[in-house]
């Protein structure tokens, strides 16, 4: 049998097969691209009960379809103060960028500290931060101060007689007052409520001195007289009260912005967060989002992944320190 033909020493069969291999190469090259995330419908879970931060993703997601090409599904799973749609994203959606959560940042810095929890803060990352509150805080009309440095001036004449209503013992409006309590070197009676909407309720006839929360549930009773705006939790004020001091402006050194944004699962590619967020903030500078946002009272504040990841790891330092101080710590 004769030998195969060569050509420049390679044997024809060789030729073929090297050819075969190019080609082969080839579709797999053109399926990649064609399989470049997202191949599939993003799913995003929000970990509370329908209401603002659904509404809030569901405007966001209406625009980021736009971008992406493909549906944005909003899941509420409610329960356990967020942590069971923590715990959803962080253990059992895939690594892919195709689930995500967006939430209240406290549901990664906080809870894990307080409770045995099935996750961690190193089980998720930040993608996008998209808006910061705002928190503020309102006193009862009669109250015997009328602002921060009147309060702060009271409470320290008075230790323990200033009492504040929050959420519930442990939750986000209790450590909010228990930092300011400790950046201003005052004592305050705290009174746990079930809900920012009882504790508003009872700061507004006079039950409680202080009432804690989101703009939305206090600057509607500022603006009826119902309460007195104190201060705000930003660095900064924020655009939709800008009325309202920061507690920097008093000369009080506290900053508790609440970030609300999205997070995944830590092993999410680079690539892929890097998509997201850039389709977030596309899609959070959008004039519906901005209008929306804008009625709900929620600061837009878009940040990218680098310094979103920046500022979970400080928050996170910040309420296990706090959270140390007030013998809560797990």
């Amino acid at each position: 049998m004769s030998k195969p033909t060569t050509t420049s020493g390679w044997s024809r069969r060789t030729v073929l097969s090297m050819a075969a291999g190019t080609a082969a190469a080839g579709v797999v090259g053109v399926r990649g691209a064609r399989a470049a995330w997202p191949t599939d419908p993003i799913t995003v879970i929000v970990p509370y009960a329908p209401g603002s931060t659904d509404q809030l993703v569901r405007i966001l997601g209406q625009q980021m379809e736009k971008i992406l090409g493909k549906p944005v599904v909003v899941e509420t799973k409610p329960g356990a103060g967020g942590s069971v749609g923590a715990t959803y994203v962080a253990k059992n959606a895939k690594p892919d960028g195709h689930t995500l959560l967006f939430a209240v940042t406290s549901v990664l810095t906080v809870a894990p500290h307080q409770n045995k929890l099935p996750y961690g803060f190193a089980d998720l990352r930040g993608v996008a931060q998209v808006t910061t509150g705002p928190n503020m805080m309102g006193a009862y009309p009669g109250a015997p101060f009328k602002d921060l440095t009147s309060l702060v001036a009271y409470a320290k004449a008075n230790p323990d007689k200033v009492s504040y209503g929050s959420a519930g013992t442990g939750g986000a409006t209790h450590l909010a007052g228990a930092a300011f309590a400790r950046a201003a070197g005052i004592k305050l009676n705290h009174i746990p409520f079930q809900g920012v909407t009882p504790a508003v309720t009872a700061t507004v006839g006079g039950t409680v001195d202080l009432a804690l929360g989101f703009a939305q549930a206090i600057w509607p009773q500022v603006q009826g007289k119902r309460l007195t705006a104190i201060a705000q939790f930003g660095a900064t004020r924020a655009k939709v009260i800008p009325d309202v001091p920061t507690f920097r402006d008093a000369g009080i050194d506290l900053v508790m912005p609440p970030r609300v944004g999205f997070l995944a699962p830590a092993r999410t590619p680079d690539d892929v967060v890097a998509k997201i967020a850039d389709a977030a903030r596309q899609a959070s500078a959008a004039p519906e989002f901005v209008d929306f946002a804008k009625r709900a009272l929620a600061e837009v504040e878009f940040s990218g992944p680098e310094a979103f990841q920046r500022d979970l790891v400080a928050e996170d330092k910040f309420y296990l320190d706090l959270l140390r101080d007030l013998g809560m710590a797990k």
